[in-house]
């Protein structure tokens, strides 16, 4: 296992750089586009650093992850940007965030194609840099780069770059306030008229089982099962692939049925059980929607799920259970939620008379 560079003489002299990759008895070569017009010189030391510099790069990822960087040609030379922008509109519905994350990666990387090839840690760590010198605020940097390490961490799971992303060093998320729904905001934007009552009933439905939007866009009837006298959702997680089992509660079963009624006519082919249009839609329904109600900030979809978390814990279920209803990896990305009950309690007691 390893790698070596080749020089190829080019017909009007110079030489062209390639690196030949072995891995299992196997050789793979590896075009550079690093040439130079004289096979000696000033320019053809630059030229030979530069191959030698990506021969390094190769190899180090070849200890790192061999299989995933001897593969087929093909495969290799597939456009990272244009697999990108397939996942955001596949597996993401073109949510705001990886369409954002798209348009700053192809502005770093210029006009001009980005093979899997060159997709590896070094090329990450650049990318962070750029990102670190915009003027934006630590979250939405780390927003960013989350969202490319969730595409990155897909086109791993199908050997198309090495599994890097857990050596990128994150950003750090500035302290920033959860935006949840009160019981009688809940009531107060229930009441209140949307100009697209799918949504409206899908946001309630999930401020009653904390379901994120992916979740409930690929609900299908067969997902909802009896479990003796109650309904649960059996679905599994579209952010981590896990399955989940959730019971319903009353008021979710309400929500369900208003979806069901509102979906009746659906195609015969057509197993959703919440058909949303697009993410910009949904965002700007929702906006429009909490503003009617009066609710003092931007409703979300995300809105929700921070929402049934809060009424969880302030109804008494503790951290570790709504972590497992969450399907949060650790009890410690739970913990903020109970941060915001704390402060809630401060404040409450806060209001107490005094003299």
């Amino acid at each position: 296992m390893g790698v070596s560079i080749r020089e190829i003489a080019l017909k009007e002299g110079g030489v062209s750089f390639s690196i030949d990759i072995y891995f299992k008895g196997q050789r793979q070569q590896v075009k550079t586009e690093i040439q130079t017009e004289r096979a000696a010189g000033r320019e053809y030391q630059k030229a030979r650093r530069q191959a030698e510099a990506k021969a390094a790069d190769l190899e180090a990822q070849l200890k790192i992850d061999p299989a995933a960087v001897f593969l087929g040609k093909e495969r290799r030379s597939t456009d990272f940007l244009e697999y990108f922008e397939r996942v955001i509109l596949h597996e993401k519905n073109g949510e705001p965030l990886y369409k954002n994350t798209l348009k700053h990666l192809q502005d770093f990387n210029g006009k001009k194609s980005l093979p899997m090839d060159n997709v590896n840690q070094t090329w990450a760590e650049q990318f962070r840099a750029y990102i670190d010198g915009l003027t934006l605020k630590e979250t939405t940097k780390a927003n960013y780069l989350h969202g490319l390490k969730v595409v990155l961490n897909q086109a791993a799971r199908e050997h198309l770059v090495s599994d890097f992303t857990r050596s990128l060093k994150p950003f750090k998320k500035n302290d920033v306030s959860l935006k949840y729904l009160t019981i009688d905001q809940i009531k107060s934007i229930e009441t209140t008229p949307c100009t697209h009552p799918a949504i409206k009933t899908a946001f309630l439905f999930a401020c009653f089982t904390g379901l994120r939007i992916s979740d409930l866009r690929a609900l299908h009837d067969a997902d909802i099962q009896h479990d003796g006298e109650r309904l649960t959702i059996r679905f599994k997680m579209k952010k981590n692939g896990k399955w989940q089992y959730l019971v319903m509660g009353t008021q979710a079963l309400k929500y369900l049925e208003e979806t069901k009624l509102l979906h009746k006519d659906r195609p015969a082919d057509d197993d959703r059980i919440f058909l949303l249009p697009g993410a910009t839609q949904c965002l700007n329904v929702l906006r429009a929607w909490g503003k009617a109600a009066g609710i003092p900030f931007n409703l979300t979809p995300h809105c929700s799920r921070h929402t049934f978390a809060v009424m969880s814990l302030q109804n008494g279920v503790d951290l570790f259970t709504l972590s497992k209803l969450l399907g949060h990896s650790t009890i410690a990305i739970t913990q903020v939620y109970a941060k915001v009950v704390d402060e809630t309690k401060t404040a409450a007691m806060d209001k107490l008379p005094s003299w």
